[in-house]
């Protein structure tokens, strides 16, 4: 029996010593063939290799010039073209269902997210109304995740009476853990109180201290030029009520803070006095459909946003928005893109190609367009490994069927949107 078993082992070891080792599962992935569009503005790369390891870019660049690492993954996307994922630099998150809000959750964000990545949005600010569901979803923690859109937050946008109580939002939202601070300087239109000077520069410090940057709610062009002054980060909205003068340009441009022009928060404000084209685009039905939108098809509804003297105000001063828009980019202030989506009437995901469309009607470029909605949300707000299709970035992109550059609304055919390498599933 002992000489049986012994056989027995000594065939074992023999196997073992001669069998060949298995092949080494390939973690490479490459994307060939296609127009490359990186998101640093300059030439598309034709005929190109975007390759990637474990979810981050190992190299993009033509294909004539590209080494593929023995047993690459490779999918041929010959015509097509690929752009950085887009980065809403100014959304909300959490707290929309259709075009209801009170349904803030854990779930209602991350079904949020989801709808903002369907829509090729990779990456979103949430810039105030977020709470401690959102701190464990934020992309500093939420590393594992492919299917939804990375997320930095605000917390509460800080407000209070006096200095005192505004500095107790501040050190709250630090508690709890979030990306950017956020506060508002605007008075609706005369109709509530403006945060006083003496309070937002107070919030300002102490922000900065805390090591974080702050976006400035402004409507006022005076309102923003001593924002800047005060040491605002970001102007989170377009000046609406003025023409942009040169000394506020020039201020811009020394102080180098990102302006994000939200012009489709205007348009939400009154494209619903009548049924707004969109509601008949495929590309906005495959996500609301006919039972969401019909409160807002409803005459009543219609003519009450008609006769308000609010909306008739902003639909007035959209032309001035994208006016100044287009002169400040000219003159070289830098634009993030951002929408405030995510509030009611202003749908998530769809509203952000509203407003790459409306840019280009202000005169900007696509290639300009891209690279506010891809590389200068990223490098402005200080967003890491996102933005750029570059090596060491994460590989959060889309697949376009078509090439934006010959028409900005082309962001809208979608082949595949990836985030971290891993297709999203639409």
């Amino acid at each position: 029996m002992k000489t049986i078993l012994s056989a027995c082992l000594l065939l074992l070891v023999l196997f073992a010593c001669t069998k060949k080792e298995p092949l080494a599962v390939t973690s490479f992935t490459a994307f060939t063939g296609a127009t490359i569009i990186d998101g640093n503005g300059g030439e598309p790369i034709k005929d190109g290799v975007l390759l990637m390891e474990d979810g981050r870019i190992v190299s993009v660049g033509p294909n004539e010039s590209s080494t593929l690492p023995e047993n690459t993954v490779i999918h041929d996307v010959t015509g097509k073209t690929i752009i950085p994922g887009l980065i809403n630099a100014h959304g909300h998150v959490g707290d929309v269902k259709g075009i209801e809000g009170g349904h803030y959750s854990r779930e209602n964000i991350i079904d949020n997210l989801a709808i903002y990545t369907r829509y090729g949005v990779t990456a979103v600010v949430s810039l105030g109304g977020d709470e401690q569901e959102a701190e464990s979803l934020r992309a500093v923690n939420d590393t594992t995740n492919v299917q939804r859109a990375r997320l930095f937050i605000a917390g509460t946008i800080v407000n209070g009476k006096n200095a005192e109580e505004a500095l107790q939002v501040v050190n709250r939202n630090d508690s709890m853990g979030v990306d950017f601070m956020k506060i508002r300087v605007d008075d609706n239109l005369g109709t509530a109180p403006k945060m006083p000077e003496e309070i937002y520069r107070a919030v300002i410090k102490r922000s900065h201290e805390l090591g974080y940057k702050m976006a400035s709610h402004m409507y006022y062009l005076e309102d923003a030029r001593k924002l800047l002054d005060a040491g605002t980060d970001m102007l989170a909205h377009s000046v609406r009520d003025l023409p942009v003068d040169d000394a506020f340009i020039q201020l811009m441009k020394v102080k180098q803070v990102p302006y994000c022009p939200t012009l489709t928060r205007e348009l939400s404000t009154f494209v619903y006095e009548n049924i707004p084209d969109f509601f008949s685009d495929p590309f906005f039905t495959k996500e609301y459909d006919s039972l969401t939108i019909q409160p807002l098809k409803d005459p009543a509804r219609q003519k009450k946003i008609r006769e308000s003297q609010s909306a008739i105000t902003y639909k007035k001063q959209l032309p001035t928005a994208m006016a100044n828009l287009k002169k400040l980019h000219d003159a070289g202030v830098p634009v993030v893109f951002g929408t405030d989506s995510g509030v009611p009437t202003r749908f998530i995901g769809y509203f952000e190609h509203l407003e790459m469309s409306m840019m280009a009607d202000a005169g900007l470029t696509p290639m300009q367009i891209i690279v506010s909605a891809t590389r200068n949300p990223a490098h402005y707000l200080g967003l890491k490994n996102i933005g750029t299709l570059e090596k060491g970035n994460h590989a959060d992109f889309i697949v376009l069927d078509a090439d934006p550059l010959v028409d900005i609304k082309n962001t809208r055919k979608i082949s595949g949107v990836f985030i971290g390498g891993v297709e999203v599933k639409r």
